[in-house]
C-alpha cells in the first residue's frame, strides 16, 4: 500500500466522525419556529370574538381600551370627541377581526387601526376647517342674510366657482373642498407646484374680486 493510500484510509474515520458531529447537531438542535404573539388566553378571546360571542367582544375591548384611549390622548390631546373616536376604533377592529392573522401583538394591531383612524379624523376636520375658512371670506362684506345663511351663501359660493376658468376652479376645489395639499395636486394634475400655487392665488383673487362686485 502506497503513503497516499495509507493516508486516505486513515483519513475515513475522521471524515465520519464530521459527519456524525453534524448528524448529531442537526437532530439536537432546537426547532426554529414562528414567534407566538398571542397568549392563550388572547387566542381563547379572540376566537370567541370572531364568533360574535358577546361575552369575548367586552373582554376584548375591556382589555385594550385603556390603551386605544391613551395612544388617542398622545395624538389628540384633549378632545372632546375621544369617547367617540374610541368606538369607531373598536368597531373597526371588531369588523376587521377575520383578517388578523396573529403575526403581531394584538396591542400592535390596535395601535395601527387607532393610528389610522386618527389620520383620517384629522384628514376630515382639515378639509372642515378649509370649507368653512372659504366660505368665512367669502362672506365678507356681503348682505346681512347672506351671513346668516349658510344654505345661501353656500349656494352663492357654487354659483361663483362656475364662473371661474377650468384650470382655476379644479385646483381651488382640490385644495379648499378636498383638503389636498399643493404637493398632491401637483400630482394628480401633473404640472409643478408652482404652476399650482399660482392657479390657486389667481381662483382666490377672482373669487374675491367677484364676491366684492369688482369683476
Amino acid at each position: 500500500m502506497t503513503r497516499n493510500a495509507r493516508t486516505m484510509d486513515e483519513a475515513l474515520p475522521i471524515a465520519d466522525l464530521f459527519v456524525a458531529d453534524a448528524t448529531t447537531d442537526a437532530a439536537t438542535a432546537p426547532e426554529t419556529r414562528a414567534p407566538e404573539y398571542l397568549t392563550t388566553e388572547e387566542q381563547l378571546v379572540l376566537a370567541g370574538a370572531r364568533a360574535g360571542n358577546p361575552r369575548a367582544l367586552r373582554q376584548f375591548y375591556e382589555a385594550h381600551q385603556s390603551q386605544v384611549r391613551g395612544h388617542l390622548y398622545r395624538l389628540l390631546g384633549p378632545d372632546s370627541e375621544i369617547d367617540d373616536i374610541v368606538q369607531t376604533v373598536f368597531a373597526r377592529a371588531f369588523a376587521a377581526l377575520g383578517t388578523f392573522k396573529g403575526n403581531s401583538a394584538l396591542s400592535t394591531w390596535l395601535y395601527r387601526i387607532t393610528t389610522n383612524t386618527t389620520h383620517n379624523l384629522l384628514r376630515q376636520r382639515f378639509r372642515r376647517n378649509r370649507v368653512k375658512s372659504a366660505f368665512q371670506w367669502w362672506t365678507d362684506g356681503r348682505d346681512a342674510h347672506l351671513q346668516s345663511g349658510r344654505v345661501d351663501v353656500r349656494g352663492e359660493a357654487e354659483r361663483l366657482l362656475q364662473r371661474l376658468a377650468p384650470d382655476l376652479r379644479e385646483v381651488f376645489v382640490f385644495y379648499h373642498y378636498e383638503g389636498l395639499t399643493l404637493q398632491e395636486i401637483s400630482q394628480i394634475l401633473d404640472k409643478p407646484v408652482s404652476t399650482v400655487g399660482d392657479r390657486l392665488t389667481r381662483a382666490r383673487k377672482r373669487l374675491h374680486d367677484l364676491v366684492h362686485g369688482d369683476a
